[in-house]
């Protein structure tokens, strides 16, 4: 029988194929990729209902932890699904979920609903259309899913296909030059970690002995998981040593830094979200980002805890790094969209700062801020797309007095910019707020180190009123014309996204529990508050 896990990636891959096989017309297409997304949001949402309260859930059972053969502490991953597959050399099918996941699994999930719901009215080639953002959905599913490394690798290149020809094919006029560009960077990034996994495989046979008994080379991720657990708290077992370990957490930050991006490899993300079609914004800048960063956690943190310490360094000088000069750079944008995508990887810069803290609060701030920016960059992508729509631009000078031509999408505007910037009440606030404790609080780090970081906060509010003040107060100019607001099916999807941000940042406690019990049970050995 297939399991909860398994079912979250089929479906997604079994409405693709649908979709291409029978969405032979655009209201096919659509209401076919719907119902099958719909449905991945059902099961993600038990999912998510079950990690935050196992009173709530419906189809799944109590979350039990599997614990392996060998006696000592391990990482709690819940509803894990394990097959044997072509064990004599390691490779085994396994998948399982923790606090860490199950946010972005739902987030992925929900974002996938929405983006088609936000392109109702899509009429170039639906059937390929819609079809291929189910097929990222079940990629990107699948790499926060998988725990064996071969799986994740597979899944981590998949992403890279749909969103490729979404935006060669329905990207805007320079989109061949950044769907190119897009691949190029990312695949690069994904080739050092691949030889990377190959390294880690290698030297495995000592760690997977201690943990499940087996003397042989493994790409079992939870033998990674539970051997680094034990060896960070002190029980002695033949864990990766030091020099292996420097190098691996080098090569793999290398991989998540160029996909979430970080400065300065962060060049591919302004082309590539300028051109990409809106959903696949939404997608990029929602979820596809954030596998960086979720890999920064699972492997970089929870793999080479002794390599994190000390090279933690490397993380606050990417992170501060990327917060303070794209800052900066949004302050000289003209599109609207390339200002909202330069400001995405400064919110990236949030992730690297939490984990570069070592602290538990530093951490959980970086956790929470990529499932908190998924949202703000959907609602600020998507109302890229709906002023591009309805004026037929996205130039900052060019759009004045949208405040009285569109007076809905400038209130979801200013929503956007205020959760965005951080202020109280809205979501971004607790994480940004989490990672700057966090840091002041680091043993590693000067206090005082921690205004260059704090700059980008001046700046960021800076960018974003003096953007709002030129578009939505003023007199709009006559060559606006007379622009619609948002459309029916476009305000299902800003609905659902704003009132998420409030609801998060009025009540963030259940998704910062799922967070605690992955940072305690994962991460014991992190210092600080």
């Amino acid at each position: 029988m297939v399991g909860i896990l398994s079912l979250l990636w089929l479906v997604p891959l079994i409405g693709a194929l649908v979709t291409w096989g029978l969405g032979t017309t655009q209201r096919y297409a659509k209401l076919i990729a719907l119902a099958f997304s719909g449905f991945e949001l059902l099961l993600a949402t038990d999912l998510l209902a079950a990690m935050i309260n196992p009173a709530w859930e419906f189809a799944l059972g109590t979350p039990t932890a599997t614990a392996p053969p060998t006696a000592g502490p391990f990482v709690p991953l819940y509803y894990m699904e394990r097959v044997g597959w072509w064990t004599g050399f390691g490779f085994n099918y396994v998948v399982g979920v923790d606090g860490l996941s199950v946010p972005l699994i739902w987030l992925t999930a929900l974002l996938t609903t929405l983006a088609i719901v936000f392109h109702w009215d899509e009429e170039q080639r639906p059937r390929a259309f819609f079809g291929l953002f189910l097929f990222l959905e079940m990629a990107l599913v699948g790499v926060f899913i998988a725990l064996d490394l071969l799986i994740f690798a597979v899944f981590w290149e998949l992403v890279l296909f749909p969103m490729f020809f979404l935006i060669g094919i329905w990207g805007g006029a320079n989109r061949r030059y950044a769907a190119f560009k897009f691949i190029i960077f990312t695949h690069v990034g994904f080739v050092i970690m691949f030889l990377s996994i190959f390294a880690l495989y290698f030297n495995s046979a000592s760690v997977n002995e201690a943990v499940y008994g087996t003397n042989s080379p493994t790409l079992d991720m939870t033998a990674f998981l539970h051997g680094a657990l034990r060896h960070a708290t002190g029980v002695s077992i033949g864990y990766l040593a030091l020099a292996t370990q420097i190098p691996l957490f080098a090569a793999f930050l290398f991989g998540f830094a160029v996909k979430l991006p970080s400065f300065p490899f962060h060049t591919w993300l302004p082309d590539a979200h300028v051109e990409a079609p809106t959903g696949g914004s939404v997608m990029l800048a929602g979820v596809l980002l954030k596998m960086g960063g979720y890999g920064i956690f699972r492997i970089n943190l929870g793999i080479f805890p002794g390599a994190a310490r000390d090279l933690w360094w490397a993380l606050a000088i990417l992170g501060a790094a990327s917060m303070v000069y794209t800052a900066f750079v949004c302050l000289a944008q003209v599109d609207l969209k390339r200002l909202i995508a330069y400001s995405s990887v400064g919110h990236m810069g949030f992730v690297l700062l939490g984990a570069s803290s070592l602290t538990v609060i530093g951490v959980q701030g970086g956790i929470f801020q990529l499932f908190n920016h998924g949202l703000i960059t959907a609602i600020l992508f998507m109302l890229a797309g709906s002023v591009k729509h309805a004026t037929g631009t996205r130039d900052i000078p060019d759009l004045q007095g949208l405040g009285r031509a569109m007076p809905r999408f400038s209130v979801v505007l200013m929503i956007g910019f205020f959760a965005s910037l951080g202020l109280p009440g809205f979501n971004s606030f607790w994480s940004e707020f989490m990672v700057f404790v966090g840091a002041y609080g680091s043993q590693n780090l000067n206090p005082m180190l921690i205004l260059i970081p704090l700059l980008s906060i001046v700046v960021t509010a800076a960018y974003y009123v003096y953007t709002m003040q030129r578009i939505v107060f003023g007199d709009p100019p006559e060559k606006l014309g007379h622009p619609h607001d948002l459309r029916l099916w476009e305000r299902v999807p800003y609905g659902v996204l704003v009132a998420l941000v409030f609801l998060v940042g009025f009540f963030p406690l259940p998704f910062l529990g799922m967070i605690n019990a992955y940072t305690s049970a994962g991460l014991p050995w992190l210092g600080g508050p």
